[in-house]
């Protein structure tokens, strides 16, 4: 790669608020971060409320809270922890909690929780199962529980429900925010991604990080995936589940991030950049 030539990295997520990593690490290394959100969130508080109401004693009740998204997070932050008593935040807090991912473990651990489980180690839901099996059937955290609680979005996948099931661990879910697409995300991302006068300078590479909210965009990649013209978008795909959602979209990702975490991501664009 010419060393006069600068990376643009369009990222088809939310920014996070008030500090998003991929933004920070995009300039640690003189990046150009562009967010395209895709869809917006809305928080969903009732049924939170509800099972607190059925049952006063349930948060005592259970030892393990399973999060695997930062939306949820957020609507934990926001919407449901400020309406907690103090009794009630303590033993929230108290909880182990299991995720995914390094970015989400730091984003739960700011928000109060001190015993965070998985994260780095836990790439995907599928490991994460196995993590949870492991600690409550054959590891030290054995002890006995009614359920564990899993705080969902409205639209989710069940493969972390079925595993636990399949062990005989309960799981209950419980919806903390809904999604909706944005009418104008393909018009702002092709904006974004659009040629233009200065693009002779720039490598431009598209992040995609979910198959949510991206179906008109699938196809301008699809399109451009098989141009001949050597200004065409590279695409990264955050992970294993995402590149399989392109593959059958005939899209090849070229890079995969090794791990779901900014730096990651962002080392393995620069290596290709490097070799290219």
């Amino acid at each position: 790669m010419s060393s006069q030539k600068k990376i643009r990295v369009i990222l088809l997520k939310n920014r996070t608020v008030p500090i998003d990593k991929y933004e920070s690490e995009c300039e640690s290394k003189s990046f150009e971060p562009v967010f395209i959100p895709l869809i917006k969130h809305t928080h969903i508080t009732q049924d939170f409320r509800n099972v607190l109401n059925s049952a006063p004693n349930y948060l005592n009740s259970i030892n393990y809270i399973i999060i695997t998204s930062q939306r949820t997070v957020e609507s934990l932050n926001e919407s449901i922890i400020p309406k907690l008593t103090k009794e009630q935040k303590a033993t929230l807090f108290s909880k182990t909690v299991y995720t995914v991912g390094p970015a989400t473990a730091a984003f739960i651990k700011r928000s109060g929780f001190t015993n965070v489980k998985g994260g780095e180690e836990a790439g995907n839901g599928s490991i994460l199962a196995d993590i949870i099996i492991n600690d409550l059937t054959v590891g030290v955290e054995t002890q006995s529980s009614n359920e564990l609680l899993f705080l969902v979005g409205e639209i989710r996948r069940d493969i972390i429900p079925k595993k636990l099931s399949s062990k005989g661990i309960k799981v209950r879910e419980v919806v903390t925010y809904k999604t909706e697409d944005l009418d104008d995300n393909f018009t702002r991302f092709v904006h974004a991604a659009k040629p233009n006068d200065d693009d002779e300078k720039f490598s431009n590479w598209v992040v995609v990080f979910s198959p949510q909210g991206t179906k008109g965009i699938t196809q301008y990649l699809y399109t451009e995936n098989h141009s001949s013209d050597s200004k065409k978008l590279r695409i990264a795909s955050i992970g294993p589940t995402t590149k399989k959602y392109l593959d059958s979209n005939n899209i090849t990702s070229d890079v995969v991030s090794p791990k779901p975490d900014p730096r990651s991501l962002l080392d393995a664009i620069e290596l290709y950049e490097h070799h290219s």
